[in-house]
């Protein structure tokens, strides 16, 4: 999703959106509803604490805003991971958080599957799931060959039906409660001496950081900012807190609702607080808006995880005949094709094991890109003096890195997302031919920059 830069004069004209209008394009980035399809996840595993695990879970996130939106605004034509940490720290690292943010990219899609099969199948109970989502995978594939993207304004009008759901859900639940459904307007919620032990509690926030991935688009407006280097940071920690407060107090109301842990189908355990709050209109609402949310994200992942295939497939880092082709038309047809046929055969997935794996994938990266800003403007470009640059380029993105780290070891069933990683590195290797050959034009854009450096004072 990187932006292109053109001329300085082209970039100057562009440069009209504030911070209300970049806020508004972060909030469209997150799903509203993010909690719903993870409530049978987390709850559970939280031991009743899924509000608090979103608590939780938004501190690193909050950091981590920071430091996307100080990076968005330092490199504008970089709109990954991948970039960011390529560009500040390595080409190696930066190759290793590509690799593994495409468990993130790449699970994506397939979760919007699944979670479009369970829904649709929670409408029509006598469907078979495994058509229903081979059926899914085909039809988004067919539109993205196609070239057809979907609209920004259909992406609007699904984001406004997908608040208005969750506020009816927020009207209907208090109503409920408040007339004795469930446990009432209660702090259990919250914090339950009978079941709370803040390990189960921080495993939970290593999957509610799931609700957070997708806040860190927000850089790729960064050429369009009038301020970049202030409305960036802005826009994407305002965009955590707002929405941090949506799943916390969604999450909350759940939780009194139904407290119980025997759900009617786990892996849309959300319906049951749905029915509670507001029955069979409620639930239906929920359904609708998982459907119709899910669809949209399908289109515009599968087009986000083939454009980072691509970008990484034109570097160089992925075998560039496959990877880093386009047709006429601009469509990267054979990444489609690989993305769908990896779908396919890993539709079996669990929902549980398939939000473990993106998270895997996007703490590494979170984690890494705190490290980046840290080694990129506190070390490299010297920015210390004063406490103001101490908290802004030391203090904030260690304790991003901190946290993120702290949950990214904290996530239950790693092994699969460790076998990924050390394949990457394997790769890596033998690609390299042990670290002995440049990774990507990075290296010798950092090398080139090294010599400008080098030379700076002998022209002066």
């Amino acid at each position: 999703m990187n932006a292109i830069a053109s001329g300085n004069t082209s970039n100057n004209m562009r440069k009209k959106i504030g911070l209300f209008s970049c806020l508004l394009f972060g909030l469209a980035m997150l799903l509203p509803v993010a909690p719903v399809p993870t409530y049978g996840v987390i709850q559970p595993l939280s031991q009743g604490h899924m509000a608090l695990a979103h608590l939780v879970a938004a501190v690193p996130m909050v950091f981590s805003a920071w430091s996307f939106g100080a990076l968005g605004a330092e490199f504008p034509r970089a709109g990954s991971s991948y970039t960011f940490v390529s560009k500040s720290i390595h080409s190696y690292l930066g190759f290793a958080v590509g690799w593994t943010i495409l468990l993130d990219y790449g699970l994506f899609p397939l979760l919007n599957y699944v979670v479009i099969t369970i829904y649709i199948c929670q409408l029509f109970p006598g469907l078979n799931y495994m058509a229903v989502i081979i059926i899914s995978i085909l039809l988004i594939c067919i539109i993205n060959l196609m070239g057809i993207k979907s609209v920004a304004s259909v992406n609007n009008i699904l984001t406004i039906f997908g608040f208005l759901v969750v506020f009816y859900f927020f009207f209907t639940a208090i109503r409920a409660l408040s007339g004795g459904v469930g446990v009432g307007l209660s702090t259990l919620g919250f914090y339950n001496p009978a079941t709370f032990d803040f390990s189960h509690v921080v495993t939970g926030a290593s999957l509610a950081c799931f609700s957070y991935l997708g806040f860190d688009t927000i850089t790729t407006l960064a050429e369009d900012l009038k301020d970049p280097r202030r409305t960036l940071p802005r826009a994407t920690i305002l965009t955590c807190l707002i929405m941090t407060v949506v799943f916390v107090v969604m999450s909350w109301l759940a939780q009194n609702l139904y407290p119980s842990f025997d759900y009617t189908n786990p892996d849309a355990a959300f319906i049951d607080a749905a029915k509670a709050a507001g029955g069979a209109v409620m639930s239906n609402a929920i359904i609708l808006a998982m459907i119709a949310g899910g669809f949209a994200f399908s289109l515009d992942m599968m087009a986000g995880v083939t454009r980072l295939l691509f970008g990484m497939g034109r570097d160089g880092v992925l075998p560039k005949r496959f990877f880093g082709y386009i047709d006429k038309r601009g469509v990267p047809v054979l990444n489609i094709i690989f993305i769908t046929v990896f779908c396919l055969v890993f539709s079996t997935v669990k929902l549980g094991d398939l939000i473990t794996l993106i998270n895997f994938g996007g703490l590494f990266a979170f984690t890494c890109v705190n490290l980046s800003v840290i080694v990129h403007f506190f070390i490299k470009k010297k920015q210390r003096k004063g406490a103001g640059n101490v908290f802004k380029w030391l203090v904030f993105p260690a304790l991003g890195f901190m946290t993120c780290f702290y949950l990214w070891i904290s996530l239950p069933n790693k092994w699969l997302g460790i076998c990924w990683l050390t394949v990457g590195v394997i790769y890596l290797i033998v690609y390299t031919r042990g670290f002995r050959r440049p990774m990507t034009a990075f290296d010798d854009e950092a090398a080139a920059e090294r010599e400008a450096a080098r030379r700076e004072p002998a022209d002066k």
